[in-house]
């Protein structure tokens, strides 16, 4: 404020659930602050709350449109700034907005508090009151009194809103479905790497450089092509070929292959295997480390699941063979998963196997890892393909050297 400009004082009167008792205050503070020509701003979630000293007699009455999102993102940019707002626009974007109020609003955000906990507080105090709303509905005890802004978007939009909400709100719960639950799925998620490594002078691992790898590559940079017409609107996921069965001797270069997806595609890896899932002690702890494995992947689509060893999984067999209950039931949940991920976009699975005779073949029927890939071990001009792209400008000089050497 400039010096000699003349100063406003703010006076907030906060009005208790009994409005009798606070008539002869309100209407006092309405006439002192009249009195000295002082403007008057009352809030109110829903008309029914405001009393009538202040309905009667207002100049200007305006209805706002309900908390969502694209308020939450300017109340933000307004009291933490454009930038720190804008880096944290995915995690604005995830809070369920039509859940809050504006008390939620006024004790979640202060300017003295850090943004990323202002966005938790109301991602928590979100959660809450959709726990509370769920458990009083139909009951109207007086302990529960959900306020509402009225809203004025239509139906359709609302019901958009709350489709992208919903699922922002599953995505989160993915993710914190580990910790929450207090059981590692043992996988590991690896981000993509830049095409090209400044650093080391050379390319990164992608599936353009690899040699040996036959149909597994033709097939790797079809779906390169198909991603990205998939997100160009231009071709749905389920008309994908997004299941795939890679096998071949121990050596080969199975988990390099899934490495070089990530770069190629520019998507997550989540590396897993099913030696990892039997790592629980119990039939029930390796069932939710399958599922929560599946729901780590649907979190972070798009990306590649890669599931190692998948053969170790068994087949199933007859009722009155020692322990099928066990390898029936682990058999039963992985067919369960790989149909719940088809009907999920943005999941690639990639099972890769020594000995895919022992897998069973419900696992390989369509719409499962219905595409089945063998990788041979690398005859001649693959294992130079190989050396080509591992010594990269050092092969020129060995293979002089060596010429040299056999003249000499």
């Amino acid at each position: 404020m400039g010096e000699g400009e003349a100063k406003r004082v703010f006076v907030h009167v906060l009005v208790g659930d009994d409005l009798r008792l606070n008539r002869q205050t309100m209407r006092r503070q309405l006439l002192r602050a009249l009195t000295h020509g002082s403007p008057v701003l009352a809030v109110s979630e829903s008309h029914q709350e405001i009393p009538d000293q202040i309905d009667l007699t207002c100049d200007v009455r305006l209805t706002g449109g309900g908390i969502d999102t694209a308020l939450l993102l300017d109340l933000f940019e307004a009291v933490y700034g454009r930038e720190p707002a804008s880096g944290h626009d995915i995690l604005i974007r995830k809070i369920d907005a039509a859940a809050l109020t504006l008390d939620d609003l006024a004790i979640a955000i202060r300017p003295e508090r850090p943004l990323h906990l202002s966005i938790e507080a109301l991602v928590g105090l979100a959660g809450r009151n959709r726990q509370e709303e769920a458990e009083g509905d139909g009951k109207d005890d007086g302990t529960f009194q959900r306020r509402r802004i009225t809203q004025s978007t239509s139906e359709r939009h609302r019901k958009r809103a709350e489709a992208e909400e919903g699922k922002a709100e599953n995505a989160s719960k993915a993710r914190k479905r580990t910790k929450a639950k207090g059981k590692p799925t043992g996988a590991e998620v690896i981000q993509p790497q830049t095409i090209y490594d400044e650093g080391a002078g050379k390319p990164s691992l992608i599936v353009e450089s690899l040699s040996g790898y036959g149909a597994a590559k033709e097939w790797a940079l079809g779906l390169k092509a198909d991603l990205a017409d998939h997100r160009n609107g231009e071709l749905p996921w389920s008309d994908m070929s997004t299941k795939l069965l890679l096998s071949g001797p121990p050596g080969t270069g199975k988990t390099t292959f899934a490495r070089a997806m990530c770069n190629s595609l520019q998507i997550p890896l989540v590396v897993t295997s099913v030696s990892t899932w039997l790592q629980g002690e119990y039939l029930h702890a390796v069932l939710d480390r399958m599922t929560d494995t599946f729901a780590e992947a649907r979190a972070q689509a798009p990306c590649i699941l890669f599931i190692d060893e998948i053969d170790g999984i068994g087949t199933r067999v007859s009722a009155s063979r020692q322990y099928a209950d066990y390898w029936n039931a682990c058999v039963n949940k992985l067919l369960e998963l790989l149909d719940g991920t088809v009907k999920s976009e943005g999941v690639i699975i990639v099972g890769a196997t020594n000995r895919p005779h022992e897998i069973d073949e419900a696992i390989r029927r369509s719409g499962r890892l219905e595409t089945h890939i063998d990788i041979p071990r690398p005859d001649i001009p693959a294992l130079a393909g190989i050396l080509a792209h591992h010594l990269d400008a050092d092969l020129e000089m060995i293979t002089a050297g060596g010429r040299e050497g056999a003249v000499s």
